[in-house]
C-alpha cells in the first residue's frame, strides 16, 4: 500500500499547476538510493564509527572535521566494509523486477549513493543490474546535499521536476527535494516515520512503485 503525503506545492511551482493536474507530467527518470533501497540494509553504520573511533552522527560528514592522515584511516575502514557489504549484498524483494520494467517504459535509471564507486560496480555485477547515471561521493557533495541527485539529473538529461528520489533514509529525501524532484520513501526502517514529512509518497515495498508513478501522471492526489 502506497500513500500521498502532501501536494508538491513546489513542484507545481516548477511545471504549472494546470498541467499537474491534468495529468501530462511524464517521470522520464526515477533515481534509486543504494543501501537500503535496492539492496537490503547491509552496513552496520555502529560497527564502523566504533572501529573509526571518537566520531557521532553521520560518518561522511565526521571525516570531513578529520586531518589528512585520520581521515585516510577512516577512508579506508570504511571503504572496507562497503567492499564486504557488496560481496554479501542481497537484492530487495522486486528490484530487479522493478528496474526490468522501468526500463520497458523508456524511463532513465538513476543510482545516487554515498558509497564508494567500486563497491556499486561490485553490486551491479554480482546481481546484474544496471543504471544509465549513478553518482557516488566520489563525485562530489554527498547527500543531503542537492548535488547528488542534480548530477544525476543532468547524467540522465531530464528536468529534476519530471524525476522521482526512491530512498529509505532522511538523506535521501533530502537531496531529492532540494534538487526539485519529486520523493518516495520506502518505509523499511522501524524510524521512517521520523522523516516521512520529506516524501511526498510513502510505499512498503518496490513493486508499489509503477503506481505511485501511475498516480503522478494521472494527476492523482488522493490517498490510495
Amino acid at each position: 500500500m502506497f500513500a500521498f503525503v502532501k501536494p508538491p506545492c513546489w513542484l507545481l511551482d516548477r511545471i504549472g499547476a494546470a498541467s499537474y493536474n491534468g495529468g501530462t507530467v511524464k517521470i522520464a527518470a526515477v533515481i534509486f538510493d543504494l543501501d537500503g533501497t535496492i539492496t537490503q540494509p547491509s552496513l552496520d553504520f555502529d560497527k564502523i564509527r566504533a572501529e573509526i573511533g571518537d566520531i557521532d552522527g553521520p560518518i561522511l560528514e565526521a571525516m570531513q572535521k578529520m586531518s589528512p592522515e585520520d581521515y585516510d584511516r577512516a577512508e579506508k575502514i570504511l571503504h572496507r566494509h562497503e567492499f564486504i557489504a557488496a560481496e554479501h549484498s542481497q537484492l530487495n524483494p522486486g528490484a530487479k523486477e522493478l528496474l526490468d520494467q522501468l526500463r520497458q517504459e523508456n524511463r532513465q535509471l538513476g543510482l545516487v549513493t554515498r558509497n564508494h564507486a567500486d563497491s556499486v560496480d561490485r553490486v551491479c555485477r554480482i546481481h546484474d543490474i544496471a543504471f544509465d547515471g549513478v553518482v557516488t561521493r566520489d563525485d562530489g557533495p554527498a547527500k543531503p546535499d542537492p548535488f547528488p541527485v542534480n548530477r544525476a539529473c543532468e547524467l540522465l538529461e531530464v528536468e529534476p521536476s519530471r524525476s522521482i528520489v526512491v530512498g529509505d533514509y532522511l538523506f535521501d529525501l533530502v537531496s531529492g527535494r532540494r534538487a526539485g524532484a519529486q520523493t518516495v520513501l520506502l518505509s523499511i526502517q522501524e524510524s521512517y516515520s521520523d522523516f516521512a514529512r520529506e516524501a511526498d509518497y510513502i510505499i512498503d515495498e518496490l513493486c508499489e512503485l509503477p503506481k505511485v508513478i501511475a498516480t503522478i501522471e494521472n494527476g492523482n492526489q488522493k490517498n490510495e
